[in-house]
């Protein structure tokens, strides 16, 4: 822990150093080996070297299997992989093509790569022409391919504020990617889109108060003495955006509550407010305790938990009594942390949809149904009072971008574990013996979005549900086997069958998916085969959906 800690001042310092970096030795924190396909027309091979500390502090073991240059991108001897990454220097093109059919040609290599291949894809390149208004971007080539996302290299080195090409490097290096650029790229590449699509995404972030998001201590200081520098407004601001994306904030401070009720209240400067904060623990108890109550109330894991505090020794504490959390070293100044957060691996999302946007309003929802479901005499009373409706979607390619975001960040709900990506989710929905069903929720309280993904597959009298993903913000409300087993006899394939099988996988946090799937026949009076996954299909079809649910389907 003390080493990451440490290593936090070179990884995301403000001017990165290639020295310190290629000096950095971390203890390796791996999630698994894996492989990524580097298709290129200009040098990697220094820019993968710069590349590793990024990837080592964010988990992964990632082994780049380089091609030859190649300008027509033909992907010769190509092997599987769990990533794909096209490294296309196009200022190459440009005495032979137009914007317009480059972009023309690189979708149809796009495709062609997503013949081959399932795993994600990444387009790391920029648009040597120049932008001009009304004219297609890197960003549009992804639209037609599932399951690719671009790496704007351009817009990556503004935002940095570098230049991004130095033609007298590519004589020496065989790349145009000035020296600066490829250090700052080397770090969002390993902190943001690398960890974006292989890593299971940061869904809340827990702050420590004191020297944390103000200078000072609070109960020494009192509201008006505690200090924000330009770094903690800064800080706070950022954790607004993150809240803005979807990603829950929670307060871990070891005060008095009511001083830190009248900080928030008196502190107008304060750019985040009392109401920013999904889950606030104030107590003098272990922040590791507080840090778990926070987890079981958002119902999320731990180890989507990303803990910020300014003491090495609590944050050793938490790592050993919270395991798979996060942890991050908070600077006094607050200028480091911000750094730091922004470039955090796993808080960075390569698209938020509108579904993310609303997770953190439609959990601040669940008090008030919590309150409805005591004081109802009834699940249908409750559900009437609620005004719940569900709506079923089959094989619409519109959902894939969210089928598969589901597929991907749920765990507790997650039966078979199989995490379908973008390209298996089309592949399936063109499938005559396959169906991809979507169902979104909404009460009076919220719209909670799309917050079920299944897949079912067809053979014989069978019907196999192979995926089934139900997000957090949906458990609880006692409509889990109606959202179930209406999405499953809303499908094409269910008509005819015999049996239900579903499959599941056992993993480190689906626990509650096989207490669902192990109590369901009983649920339903069915009698089942072999370990309970298995199940006629005459008991779904006399299930009784409880009134007071509006059932749709489009």
């Amino acid at each position: 822990m003390l080493a990451y800690c440490q290593a936090q001042d070179v990884l995301f310092a403000e001017t990165l150093s290639r020295l310190n970096l290629q000096a950095l030795e971390l203890p390796p924190r791996r999630t698994g080996r894996l492989r990524a396909n580097v298709w290129r027309n200009h040098n990697f091979e220094t820019f993968e070297g710069l590349l590793r500390p990024f990837l080592v502090y964010a988990g992964l073991d990632l082994e780049c299997r380089v091609s030859e240059y190649d300008d027509t991108l033909g992907f010769a001897q190509w092997a599987p992989a769990d990533v794909e990454i096209l490294w296309v220097d196009s200022s190459r093109y440009t005495d032979r093509m137009t914007l317009e059919d480059w972009l023309a040609w690189l979708r149809g290599r796009l495709q062609d790569l997503r013949s081959r291949s399932s795993a994600p894809i990444l387009l790391a390149s920029w648009d040597p022409w120049g932008a001009r208004d009304g004219a297609p971007g890197l960003a549009a080539l992804t639209d037609a391919v599932p399951g690719a996302y671009v790496a704007d290299l351009s817009a990556a080195s503004i935002d940095e504020g570098i230049v991004l090409l130095d033609p007298r490097v590519a004589k020496v290096s065989g790349s145009p990617i000035s020296r600066p650029a490829q250090v700052a790229l080397a770090r969002r590449l390993g902190c943001h889109w690398l960890p974006g699509l292989l890593l299971p995404p940061i869904k809340a972030v827990a702050v420590d108060l004191d020297n944390t998001l103000h200078a000072g201590v609070l109960g020494e200081d009192g509201p008006d003495g505690v200090r924000l520098d330009v770094g903690h407004v800064a800080l706070q601001e950022s954790l607004r955006a993150l809240k803005e994306r979807g990603v829950f904030l929670a307060l871990i401070s070891r005060n008095e509550r009511e001083d830190v009720e009248a900080l928030f209240a008196h502190r107008a400067d304060y750019p985040l407010r009392w109401e920013d904060f999904s889950v606030i623990e104030v107590s003098w108890g272990s922040k590791a305790d507080a840090l778990g109550r926070v987890a079981r109330q958002l119902r999320i894991a731990l180890d989507a938990v990303l803990f910020v505090d300014d003491n090495p020794g609590e944050l050793a504490s938490v790592a050993a009594g919270c395991p798979g959390i996060h942890a991050l070293f908070a600077d006094s100044t607050g200028a480091g942390t911000y750094r730091a957060l922004k470039y955090f691996p796993g808080l960075c999302r390569l698209s938020v949809s509108a579904d993310d946007a609303r997770r953190v309003e439609d959990m601040k929802a669940n008090a008030e149904r919590d309150t409805l479901l005591r004081a109802a005499g009834g699940e249908e009373q409750y559900f009437r009072e609620l005004g719940i409706a569900l709506t079923l979607r089959y094989d619409q390619v519109a959902d894939i971008s969210r089928l598969a975001d589901l597929c991907r960040k749920t765990n507790q709900f997650n039966l078979a574990l199989r995490r379908y990506n973008q390209a298996d989710l089309a592949s399936l929905m063109v499938r005559d013996d396959a169906c991809v069903a979507a169902v979104s929720l909404s009460d009076r309280l919220s719209d909670s979005g799309t917050i079920a993904a299944l897949v079912a597959v067809r053979e014989g009298d069978m019907l196999t549900v192979t995926e089934l993903c139900l997000s957090c913000r949906a458990l609880g409300r006692r409509l889990e086997d109606m959202i179930v087993i209406s999405a499953i006899r809303g499908m094409r394939l269910f008509d005819g069958c015999a049996q239900i099988l579903f499959d599941y996988a056992s993993g480190p946090r689906n626990q509650p998916a096989r207490r669902w799937l192990d109590g369901l026949p009983d649920r339903l009076g069915a009698k089942v085969a072999g370990d309970g996954g298995e199940m006629p299909a005459e008991s779904l079809r006399q299930f009784s959906a409880p009134s007071g649910v509006e059932l749709m389907q489009e």
